[in-house]
Parts: C-alpha cells; sequence; structure tokens
C-alpha cells in the first residue's frame, strides 16, 4: 500500500495532482480522508465533487480538526488535507450512521464488521454524543479488527464540528470505515505525557461525563483544596494542567475537563462512572523526549507502510512546539497522517475506550517486510526537577497510602464485630457503621444528624446517660452496658466504650462509640440452648399464644405488648399445684419454652408429664387476662419433644404442624428427621445433577408423533434424561423439580435445546421441544432459543415450542413477546396438556398456537369414561374451527389409538406409536 498527503490549494492543481500521482497506481481500493482546520462548505463541496469525478472508486471520510492537522512531520494550519491510502490487497467499506442508540450500535456492528476486517476507522460529530455506550456496545462484536479514530474538534468553541462520507458533509452522527483484508497487517499504541500525582480518589456523583462530587466533596471545592484558591477557570490555564485520570485494563485513560458548568460541576472529555477510583495527573514535557523515542521504537518494531494518528487539541495545545518531537518520531518511521481531536478512540484488548489527552495511533501495511528508519538520536538523560518532584510526591502519598491500608485493615475488623459511631460535640450522629444499621434496624440516612436517642431504650436508665455525658465532657473514658430498642421496637444490649477524640491541642472535636451486641448473653432463647445442652433427658414444651400472627394484624403494638407481658406475669398460675414448672423462656413472637430434666424416657414419666401441660393449657383457655380499659380471653397451642439433640428444633417444627392442620397439642417426636430425609435426597439429587451436566449425560430421548392423515411419523418430541453414574437413563420425574428449585435447571433447558437442533439436523425431521414459563422469563434461555433460530434458519420451520403447564406466570407480556417473536422466526408454538391448568380456551387468545396437545389424562380414559370423551370432542370441534392441529398424548393401546382416529385428531403419540428412544436408536 501507499499513503499519499496534499495540502489543498486549489481545484486545478488537486487535478493535476490525482491525474500525476493517483490514477496511474495500480490499486485494488483507495481510502481518501479529508482533515479541515476550516469550515468552508462549499470549497469543501467543491473538492469532494472533483474527487468523486476523477476517482469514483473512491471511498471518502473526513473530519474537521482543531487548529491543526498533522501531515507527516508538519503541523498545517487553516487549511484542507487530502490523504490517499492506495490499497493493493484490501478493500474499503464506508458508512454514516445518525441515531447511536444502543439497538442501531449492536446491529451495525452484526452487520458491518466482517470477519476479514482489519481495520475501523470512527469519526464522530459530536463530543456530547453518548459514544462511550457506542463503543461498549460493539466491543462485543470487533471479531479480529482494531478500531481508532475520535471525534471531530474546531478550532473555536462557537464552530459546529462536522464529518465527511462520500460526497455529504454532515454535523452530528458519525461516519464508520472498515478496511477488509487478509493480508495487511496492523498494530496500535499510544503515548500519554502525563504522570499521575496525589493519593486515589472515588467518583461519588456523576452522570456520564459530568461529575458533582469526589470522595462525597463538590469537585470544585476539590480542586481548590489541593491547587489552592487562587485556581484559575479558564480551561486553556491552570484546568488543563489537571486531568483526571483513571485505569482501564492496567492502561492509565485521560478525562480532561471541557467545560466548568453553571453549578461549579466540572464536564470532562469521557465518562467518569460513580465508583470509578481517580488520581489526578500532571503533564511532564520532561518526558516528551524520551516517550517519543519509546513511540517510535513501538511503531517500527511491526511492519508498516503508512501511520495513522490522531491527537487530542488539549495535547496541542498544552505541549505546543515540543509536539514536534512526537511528529517527527512518527513520520521518520513511514508516511503519516493526523487530526486534532476532542477525544480519541483505542483499543484495550476487546475493550473499546475513549481516550483524552493522548496520542493514538495505527500501523498499516500490506507486505511483512520491517521499514529501515531514521531514529531519533540518543540525548543524555538530565535531572528533571519536575520529574523529582513528581516522585517525591508519589513516594509520600505511598507511604501514606500503605499506613492507611493498615489503618483500613484494622478498621474493617472492627467493623466486622463492633457497633460503631461517631457525634458532633452536641451529641448528634455524624457516622454510622454498618454493624450499627444492622443491629439497630434503622438506615444511614435514617440516624445521620439525629441524637442516640433514636435507639434508647424507654426502661434504660437516665442516669447511666447523665453518667456518660459528665465521663466524656471531662475528656475521659465511658464505659457501661446500655439498653438499646431497635426500629422494630425489640430491645439489645450493648456493650458500650465512648471516647472523646482531640485536636492537636487538646480540644474535643468529636465522640467516638464503641459498642460489642451483647444481647445473646441475655437472650432467652440463647439461654434455653444452651441449657439443652447440658440436660441428658430433656423434657420440652413451646407454648405459643393462638392466632399470635392475626392478633398482631388486628391489634396496636402497644396493646401486644401488653398482652405478652401480662400472660409472662401469670404464665405459671396456670400449672396445677406441685407440677414442678418454676421456671420458664420468653421466645418473643408469643412463644413461651418449659423444660424439665427427667428420670428417663419411661414412657408413663412421658405421659405424665404430658397430662400436666394438657391441664395447662385448660387452664388457660379458662382463664382471662384483665387490663384496666379491657379484658382479653387468651388460648394456647402446645408442642413438646423429648429428642436428645433436636428437642428445640423438634419442638419448633411442631409448632409449624400446628399450625398447618389447625391443631392445638402435638408430640413433635422425629420431625425433623423426616424434613433431614428430605432434605438428604434433595441434595443427593443436586449431585447427581451436577454430576451429569459435568459429564455430559444429560441427553434428550425422542418420541414419535404419528400423523393419523398420511399414516406416517412426521416429527419427535424431544424429552429430557439423565443417565446416572451407573448408566441408568432416570426420567425427569425424578430431578426436574429439584433442579427448577436449584441453579442447574437453566444449564439442563440450554442442552435440551442444543440436543434438539442437532437431532433436527440428522433427522430432517420436525422436533418439539418442552419449554416452561420458567425457561421463557429467562433472558439466557430466550436470547439462546433466538439465536438458534436466527442461525438455522432453514430449520426454524420444523420447529415446535411446546408450552408446559404452569400457573405461576410472573410477567405475561414477555411470554407473549416470546411467542410473537419465534413466531415471526418460523417456529411454531403448541400448547401442552389442553384441558388443564392454565391450557384453557382463554389462554388460546394470548398464545394464538398452531398445535393443541389433548391432556393426557382425558386420552388414558376416553374409553371408559364418556366425561372425558364429550370434553375431548368439544376441543376437536373448537380446534378444527379455529384450523389448529390437534395431538392426541398417552396412546397407549389399539383401541385407544382407533378411538383417536375415529375422532378425527390429527396426531397420535404414545406407547403403542413407540415409546421413547435416544437418537442413536432411531437413525
Amino acid at each position: 500500500m501507499q499513503l499519499k498527503n496534499y495540502i489543498y490549494k486549489d481545484l486545478n492543481e488537486l487535478k493535476l495532482y490525482i491525474n500525476k500521482e493517483i490514477i496511474p497506481q495500480e490499486q485494488s481500493d483507495i481510502l481518501i480522508q479529508i482533515f479541515s482546520t476550516v469550515y468552508e462548505k462549499d470549497k469543501i463541496k467543491a473538492i469532494l465533487k472533483t474527487l468523486k469525478e476523477q476517482l469514483p472508486s473512491s471511498k471518502i471520510v473526513g473530519s474537521s480538526s482543531s487548529k491543526n492537522v498533522c501531515v507527516n512531520n508538519k503541523r498545517v494550519n487553516k487549511n484542507i488535507v487530502i490523504s490517499f491510502s492506495i490499497f493493493q490487497k484490501s478493500f474499503i467499506r464506508t458508512k454514516y450512521i445518525e441515531n447511536l442508540n444502543i439497538t442501531n450500535s449492536i446491529k451495525l456492528s452484526q452487520e458491518f464488521i466482517k470477519d476479514d476486517s482489519k481495520v475501523l476507522i470512527l469519526f464522530n460529530s459530536d463530543a456530547k454524543n453518548n459514544i462511550e455506550s457506542f463503543l461498549e456496545a460493539i466491543s462485543y462484536d470487533l471479531k479480529n479488527s482494531i478500531l481508532v479514530g475520535g471525534n471531530s474538534a474546531t478550532t473555536f468553541e462557537y464552530e459546529q464540528a462536522f464529518i465527511i462520507e462520500d460526497e455529504k458533509i454532515y454535523k452530528n452522527g458519525i461516519v464508520l470505515v472498515s478496511i477488509d483484508s487478509k493480508d495487511l497487517l496492523v498494530s496500535n499504541t499510544f503515548t500519554f505525557n502525563w504522570s499521575k500525582v496525589g493519593k486515589e480518589m472515588t467518583i461519588t456523583k456523576s452522570n456520564k461525563n459530568r461529575v458533582y462530587e469526589i470522595d462525597n466533596m463538590p469537585v470544585l471545592k476539590l480542586y481548590k483544596k489541593y491547587f489552592g484558591d487562587g485556581l484559575s477557570l479558564n480551561l486553556n490555564e491552570s484546568l488543563i494542567s489537571f486531568p483526571l485520570v483513571k485505569t482501564v485494563l492496567g492502561v492509565d485513560i485521560a478525562r480532561s475537563i471541557i467545560k466548568v458548568e453553571d453549578d461549579n460541576s466540572f464536564t470532562y472529555a469521557g465518562n467518569l462512572n460513580e465508583g470509578d477510583k481517580v488520581r489526578f495527573a500532571i503533564g511532564n514535557l520532561d518526558e516528551v523526549y524520551d516517550d517519543s523515542v519509546q513511540l517510535q521504537n513501538q511503531l517500527a518494531s511491526k511492519p508498516v507502510e503508512a501511520i495513522y494518528f490522531y491527537s487530542c487539541k488539549k495535547r496541542d495545545y498544552f505541549l505546543s512546539n515540543k509536539l514536534d518531537v512526537e511528529l517527527n518520531a512518527i513520520s521518520q518511521v513511514a508516511p503519516s497522517i493526523g487530526f486534532f481531536t476532542q477525544g480519541e478512540f483505542f483499543q484495550i484488548g476487546k475493550k473499546l475506550t475513549q481516550m483524552n489527552i493522548t496520542t493514538t495511533a495505527i500501523t498499516l501495511s500490506e507486505n511483512d517486510i520491517l521499514r529501515k528508519f531514521s531514529s531519533c538520536p540518543i540525548k543524555s538523560k538530565r535531572y528533571s526537577s519536575l520529574k523529582a518532584l513528581i516522585n517525591l510526591v508519589n513516594t509520600v502519598q505511598n507511604e501514606l497510602d500503605e499506613n492507611l491500608n493498615y489503618l483500613n485493615q484494622y478498621k474493617n475488623a472492627i467493623d466486622k464485630h463492633t457497633i460503631v459511631s461517631k457525634t458532633n460535640k452536641k451529641g448528634l450522629i455524624t457516622e454510622v457503621n454498618s454493624k450499627f444499621c444492622e443491629v439497630s434496624g434503622y438506615t444511614k440516612e435514617e440516624l445521620i444528624g439525629k441524637s442516640h436517642n433514636i435507639i434508647r431504650h424507654p426502661e434504660a436508665s437516665k442516669d447511666i446517660f447523665r453518667k456518660m455525658w459528665k465521663t466524656i465532657q471531662k475528656k475521659e473514658v465511658f464505659q457501661g452496658t446500655i439498653k438499646n430498642m431497635a426500629k422494630n421496637k425489640k430491645p439489645y444490649f450493648v456493650d458500650t466504650v465512648i471516647k472523646p477524640i482531640l485536636d492537636k491541642n487538646g480540644n474535643i472535636l468529636e465522640y467516638l462509640g464503641l459498642r460489642h451486641d451483647i444481647t445473646a448473653f441475655v437472650n432467652q432463647k440463647i439461654q434455653l440452648k444452651a441449657e439443652l445442652k447440658t440436660v441428658k433427658y430433656p423434657f420440652l414444651a413451646i407454648v405459643k399464644i393462638e392466632d399470635f400472627e392475626i392478633l398482631k394484624d388486628f391489634y396496636e403494638e402497644e396493646i401486644i405488648h401488653q398482652i405478652e407481658d401480662k400472660f409472662s406475669f401469670e404464665l405459671l398460675d396456670f400449672f396445677p399445684l406441685n407440677s414442678g414448672y418454676k421456671k420458664f423462656y420468653s421466645l418473643g413472637d408469643g412463644e413461651y419454652a418449659f423444660l424439665k430434666e427427667l428420670d428417663n424416657f419411661n414412657p408413663d414419666i412421658i405421659e405424665h408429664e404430658i397430662v400436666l401441660l394438657k391441664k395447662f393449657q385448660i387452664n388457660v383457655k379458662r382463664g382471662t387476662l384483665q387490663f384496666d380499659n379491657f379484658e382479653f380471653d387468651i388460648s394456647v397451642v402446645l408442642s413438646i419433644s423429648t429428642d436428645k439433640k433436636r428437642s428445640y428444633a423438634e419442638a419448633k417444627q411442631g409448632l409449624k404442624q400446628l399450625y398447618r392442620t389447625k391443631k392445638d397439642f402435638i408430640y413433635a417426636q422425629g420431625l425433623t428427621s423426616n424434613l433431614s430425609e428430605i432434605a438428604k435426597s434433595n441434595i443427593e439429587t443436586i449431585k447427581m445433577i451436577k454430576t451429569a451436566i459435568q459429564n455430559n449425560k444429560i441427553i434428550s430421548y425422542y418420541q414419535p408423533i404419528y400423523n393419523n392423515k398420511t399414516k406416517k411419523i412426521e416429527k419427535y418430541e424431544s424429552l429430557v434424561r439423565l443417565v446416572s453414574e451407573d448408566e441408568k437413563v432416570i426420567s425427569p420425574f425424578f430431578f426436574i423439580d429439584i433442579a427448577k428449585k436449584g441453579r442447574y435447571y437453566k444449564q439442563i433447558t440450554s442442552i435440551v435445546i442444543d440436543n434438539s437442533f442437532l437431532a433436527m439436523k440428522q433427522l430432517n425431521m420436525d422436533v418439539t421441544i418442552n419449554i416452561s414459563i420458567i425457561d421463557i422469563e429467562d433472558e439466557i434461555i430466550r436470547n439462546k432459543i433466538f439465536t438458534k433460530l436466527n442461525e438455522c434458519k432453514t430449520l426454524a420451520s420444523k420447529v415446535t415450542f411446546e408450552l408446559l403447564e404452569d400457573e405461576n406466570i410472573k410477567d405475561f407480556s414477555i411470554v407473549k413477546e416470546f411467542i410473537r417473536k419465534v413466531k415471526e422466526l418460523n417456529a411454531n408454538i403448541a400448547i401442552d396438556d389442553f384441558g388443564s391448568g392454565y391450557s384453557n380456551f382463554e389462554r388460546l387468545l394470548d398464545f394464538e398456537p398452531t398445535i393443541l396437545k389433548i391432556d393426557g389424562s382425558l386420552i388414558k380414559n376416553i374409553l371408559k369414561d364418556s366425561f372425558s370423551r364429550n370434553i375431548v370432542e368439544a376441543m376437536i370441534v373448537f380446534a378444527k374451527k379455529e384450523g389448529l392441529k390437534t395431538v392426541a398424548e398417552f396412546v397407549s393401546s389399539k383401541e385407544i389409538f382407533d378411538l383417536v382416529n375415529e375422532l378425527n385428531i390429527d396426531y397420535s403419540q404414545g406407547f403403542y406409536i413407540d415409546k421413547p428412544k435416544a437418537l442413536e436408536e432411531i437413525l
């Protein structure tokens, strides 16, 4: 290939140049790039017309540039540069896109980028466009290409940037160029002469490229904090020198300021998202020469016949004449062309990003010969005061960061187990940690600015708080146990330490509170569980106020507390005399426990205790709780257990059983054992599913569907099977419901879809795939189905998706949209088990199926049950009127098959036709 650059003078000279330099060349394609520092519309249109007349098969693109265009080692000002890239082994395509929304971006990348697209050049007309979202969208389909380019720029703010494609000039949208080739060699690199300095900060409030706060501080205030109140807001003075830098996949990317908004927020030339880590950077002019030598060596390390480069307009301003060093280094390697942008695009691996204040470059060559070039002479290293200062600042910062890292580790350790808060001198909360919020039940926003009275329990002694304030105001440390109340009104206890924090002069700045939750040490449930561990023959009874949950909905919270307190006070009085029950445990939510240690588990002893508790239960029911303003009739349910290891769990499970059965007494022995066996079985099933997936043992069996008219098998239904480790083929009845509750169901569905499409190809017959509502509501599965149908368009009409019965539909719109889309892709829809569940006549309006599969429970009873036969006949009449095909499942005998044919059902499926088989058995 060749790169020839022409600085425009007039049309006649341009024609002579083309005739002499361009037309004689033997080429397969020509890419013409026009870069202009002026917007003279008529002149540019005349140039475009001439180029198309002289070189009608060429492809033309272009962009406005800021101040200069770089032609080899020259900066051309106030002029138009025309660059001719002449290719012998490559082909050029261009496209203009006006709308940059995500849908268009994805569609463009899928349609425009080919497998042999080696270079993509992108010119964006407006830096305010959402170009970063566009770059992110097309990142997924880059294939083997490298993308370069930049945002069009102008010299003055009042001028509007523009782009060119073919013979048209645009002031919005983008132009995209693809250089397609099997032989083109391409590499990209960049140079950046800014050094990070100072501490790492976090973007805490932003909207795309507009930043309001950094480290929770207004951005202007933060800049003035670090650079002084005299900081100029002129973009071409102070602010240009201090861009922010974030790191993307190990590469430093600058974000320069392009505007200070009226509200003192900053707009940057590129997105800064909340949570991004950034540091300030300082332009280091002393490093330009060394960086230019390094850039030159990188460019020359690969075969190169031409170089395209894109440099930031603010880099041009900041580096000024020193930029000539960089331009010379580039031009000494190969012919080059470049323009100044408002943000240049660079590709890090497969991620596309927008850079600022950099020079990005791409080399192109249609041969593999390394060029000889005149390298920059090596200069002796000299002392750089700026470099030394940057090193000093960063060394000090690294030491501070290391100390801060240690402090953060201590803080994180404390935060995990300690309730922490800070207050100002007036006692108003200024900071809380997550443990404080977790224990108190309040959010951070609800606590900040409040006093600790918000969590004070009404029963907490006022004397302890008077003592606390007296202590800490004397600059001494207070320590004590305090009873607090969470947002849900439940009490909790904390061991508290409050320390005054002093400034260097000994004045109080704030108060730091450290607390440990010791509720467990006074919580009666914990006490009960601990005591159970010490009892050899436990007899545990848990009592619950009947319908307590309903009471909580019916009465005010204060009344509920009064009922609980009153019942607790009188609880032991309801036992018969000499029962031996002198203590109870209050478990909360209307629950109380009694624990007695028996001499042994003799049935007579247990029976005696049960009699006592039933008398207690009767006494409670006969009694009445008397209050000042009302009286309350109360009753209780009772669950007992004598299990040595799981008595508490057994008794609690018994309460749940009582709630389900609406009974009032249960001896809950063995309940958790049954649940444990079920849980154990479920775990084994999950393990079996996981192993089968890992070993490719989720397979499909195929059951034929017989056409009753043509007397032929015309399609197969795909049915999932699992092959166990001992090679047994297991029906989905034994694992699919468990899979739905775990995380493997999606993988099973995905495998079945792959199996089914493979079977279609090998059998060259229609295949029905069962799809549940869970599958349809899963975006990944939906997209997999759409992708399969798009990839196998010739097979799409052979696919029928059979909607399985499921009443738990979360979003009907998703299901309807799925059906609409697969039908657009020529697939068919069948409703399974028609006549049961949601598979009724009403759903036909929503789903518009092409096939009805009649519920198997109706078919298998059709010979002996006239009601079933009448229902089936009604369905068939309805289906015929609506033009729907019908399938009879569970056709298990000749008698059923004959009747199905007599009823004029279109298809038969069942063991009479054939049982499900593996694919290899059918082929």
